[in-house]
């Protein structure tokens, strides 16, 4: 029998309690591309908290929460005397990682919060005012009701005493701030009465929006059901109607033959919260990753230091090379520029299909040499010296570390500059594509090296020749010309090099200061906020200066051209299991998770992916297809995701996206806060400030507001599609206010 727990799971409580704050808080030369494991960059899940069973009104139902409120205290409604709020989100959680499941999507729209970990003893209320007019925190979230297993007759209670609950009423009332209650056992308290619990496994219930009235400028679609496997929860009937109103629905199931309610608004007393009636798992879950959206819209209304943007990268590795393809062994696939061609018919076709505000394009990654190759085995002697060959490399551990100054060099020592003529590069028809602008800027361009050479034992000669030779051929071809080439990255070969120092300073020699890492390595990755970028540093990569930008793997692996081998290679290497249907499935639920976690990492991808001409007809949401692997997975992804929200997804070439991570990490540490200016007669806001550390910062400071200013002050203001306008505010030394053209009710 299935034990009812919650997969997202909680830690056993510290024996003491915790504050924490956010301060906003292939392959030419033999060698092979190590496989990455898809998906990576999840967290790992906290042990479960075992569900008690208990009787409540009648009915057994297996809970790891309270079932019984607590008799607290109503608030003094007519108490409102707030004049001032700061927008910082105050979290209540048994432990620091089952708050992740709250702090993640405040981090993802850089909104302040502040978390208080509650053992099973208790705590002191952290500081909820400042002064009878000033308010410390714009909202409250308490998870799982800090709930623990009493033993006996008391059972599962909160930790927060009803005099604790009390005072927190009371706060919401005299400052207008809203309270966001998560993993919530329904009851009278909030109108509702449960139905039982759910789900055993293999038992399938659907969660969908059943009204956004609330969170308007959310972007999320009502009716859109999205699983709640793994995700233990309470369908429930409304009972008090005065003070709950469904916001979330669940499907019929198994024990469960009509839809019932996820989620209630309360108004009660003078405050709102909003209860979901299931536990969520933002480390794992893509539902929670979506749902989350719901509840921070509705608790901040839309105003917020931060913004909401889904950047949606896919790079394209290893351009004019050939690879070997892992299965059937033996073939190898070089791309066509009828490949190219349906891409790019493809990739007009599917902008026009997302969002309003959208724009999408593949980045794709050259290495030079494999143009000279195609043009030697053509043109004979038209290519001079033909392409750069030399022994084959000999493989290092993964995270291996280069003495400075050591190595071979495997290129030749002479020409010293790029040699050859465009009566070469001209032989290949797939450059002659690329050189055409009309085929060259629909797509965005980087380079990946000139031979793809590994650099974890390269020496800087070798990996300043691979850099500066493809700069030129870049140059020369045409591809540097284009609107949207990144002319200071890299993506490394094999994400090779992170921890030589002498490939670095060649980087950094020749004008490469950004390259993306491999979420699959967390030594790549910023171990301080999973939303900055790596700084190279002497000690851990052998060189200071380099930035490392995440990058997502996929399971649509870099020497597969068809189906059937990424799906083999799945199998063998990750341990995968079904067939191409349920891997795109598994791709669809890890990817649309990371978009809404609002990462930023781009998507890696390589050329035999985009293999069209032989490719197979694949079905998607009930449409053949017929489609290249990286078609088929961008399709997936994008539809899985309009399907839910309005959002615009857009693509960043390379060096933006690097410039998207490091603005994020200056702002981050700039401390920018949001106060929201109150009117407790007319209950509303009605203007904000921002301020940073000094009040100043280095970089421009997003303000999102779900209407209009009555004045932007000049500064820059972004309004993409569906979603709400953000102010991008240059602070210079003094605090930054805006009034709201119409105020917003508490």
């Amino acid at each position: 029998m299935l034990t009812k727990t919650f997969f997202k799971a909680l830690l056993v409580a510290a024996s003491v309690s915790g504050v924490y704050a956010h301060p906003q808080r292939k392959n030419t030369d033999g060698t092979s591309e190590r496989v990455q494991s898809g998906g990576g960059g999840g967290r790992q899940a906290p042990p479960s908290v075992a569900t008690k069973v208990a009787t409540v009104d009648g009915k057994t139902v297996a809970a790891n929460t309270t079932v019984q409120a607590l008799a607290v205290a109503a608030p003094n409604a007519a108490a409102v005397a707030g004049t001032s709020t700061k927008s910082t989100v105050l979290i209540f959680a048994r432990d620091a990682a089952s708050a992740y499941s709250a702090t993640s999507g405040l981090q993802g729209y850089a909104i302040p919060y502040q978390v208080v970990t509650v053992p099973q003893a208790g705590i002191t209320l952290p500081q909820l005012n400042s002064s009878s007019t000033a308010g410390n925190y714009g909202a409250i979230v308490i998870l799982s009701e800090v709930s623990y297993d009493y033993g006996g007759t008391l059972g599962f209670q909160s930790a927060l005493t009803a005099a604790q609950l009390a005072q927190l009423y009371q706060y919401q009332v005299s400052f207008g701030a809203r309270m966001v209650r998560i993993d919530v056992f329904p009851g009278p308290a909030y109108g509702a009465t449960a139905l039982g619990g759910c789900c055993n496994t293999g038992v399938e219930q659907l969660i969908s929006l059943s009204s956004t009235a609330s969170f308007p400028t959310s972007g999320m679609k009502t009716g859109a059901g999205v699983s709640t496997a793994g995700l233990y929860h309470y369908p429930a009937t409304i009972t008090n109607a005065t003070i709950a109103t469904e916001f979330a629905s669940f499907g019929p199931a198994t024990g469960f033959p009509t839809k019932s309610t996820a989620g209630v608004i309360n108004k009660i007393d003078g405050r709102q919260q909003m209860v979901f009636f299931i536990g969520f798992a933002t480390e794992w879950s893509a539902t929670s990753n979506y749902l989350q959206h719901a509840w921070i819209t509705w608790a901040t209304r839309g105003l917020y230091t931060g913004f909401r943007r889904t950047y949606f990268s896919n790079q394209v590795d290893d351009m004019f090379l050939i690879s070997d393809i892992y299965r059937p062994a033996g073939r190898t696939y070089r791309i066509t520029t009828a490949d190219m061609d349906q891409h790019k018919t493809w990739t007009a076709d599917i902008q026009r299909r997302l969002p309003a505000g959208s724009k999408y394009f593949l980045d794709i990654g050259h290495n030079g040499n494999g143009n000279i190759e195609a043009g030697a085995d053509l043109g004979g002697t038209q290519c001079g010296i033909g392409p750069i060959e030399y022994d084959e490399q000999i493989d290092t551990p993964l995270e291996f570390k280069k003495p400075l100054g050591t190595g071979k060099n495997l290129w030749p020592s002479t020409p010293t500059t790029y040699p050859y003529t465009t009566t070469c590069t001209n032989l290949d028809p797939l450059k002659v594509w690329f050189a055409k602008a009309a085929n060259r800027d629909v797509f965005a361009h980087v380079s990946h090296t000139f031979t793809h050479e590994d650099q974890n034992n390269a020496t800087y000669f070798d990996v300043s020749r691979e850099l500066s030779w493809n700069q030129a051929w870049l140059k020369q071809v045409g591809i540097a010309a284009g609107n949207k080439f990144s002319p200071n990255g890299i993506i490394p070969p094999a994400i090779t090099g992170m921890h030589n120092g002498d490939a670095i300073k060649a980087w950094l020699d020749n004008g490469i200061k950004y390259v993306v890492g491999d979420n699959t390595r967390p030594v790549l990755m910023n171990k301080e906020n999973e939303f900055w970028p790596l700084i190279s540093t002497v000690a851990d990569n052998g060189y200071a200066g380099a930035t490392i930008v995440p990058r997502w793997a996929t399971n649509i692996y870099y020497n597969c051209d068809l189906p059937a081998c990424t799906v083999q290679e799945w199998i063998d290497t990750s341990a995968g299991s079904g067939d191409w249907n349920a891997l795109l499935a598994l791709e669809k639920n890890t990817n649309t998770r990371h978009l809404f976690g609002l990462h930023h990492d781009p998507y890696m991808f390589h050329q035999a992916n985009l293999n069209y001409v032989t490719a197979g007809m694949t079905t998607i949401n009930g449409v053949s297809k017929k489609l290249s692997l990286i078609q088929a997975w961008a399709e997936t992804v994008t539809q899985e995701f309009t399907r839910l929200v309005s959002w615009p997804l857009i693509s960043l070439k390379h060096d933006d996206t690097a410039l998207d991570f490091i603005n994020r990490m200056a702002r981050d540490k700039c401390a920018p806060q949001l106060s929201y200016t109150t009117n407790p007669t007319a209950k509303t806001i009605t203007a904000v400030t921002l301020t940073t550390t000094g009040n100043t910062c280095s970089v421009k400071i997003p303000v999102t507001v779900p209407g209009t200013v009555t004045s932007t002050q000049g500064f820059t203001t972004e309004k993409v599609g569906s979603d709400p306008l953000t102010i991008w505010v240059q602070m210079s030394g003094s605090p930054v206010s805006f009034t709201l053209s119409t105020p917003v009710a508490y």
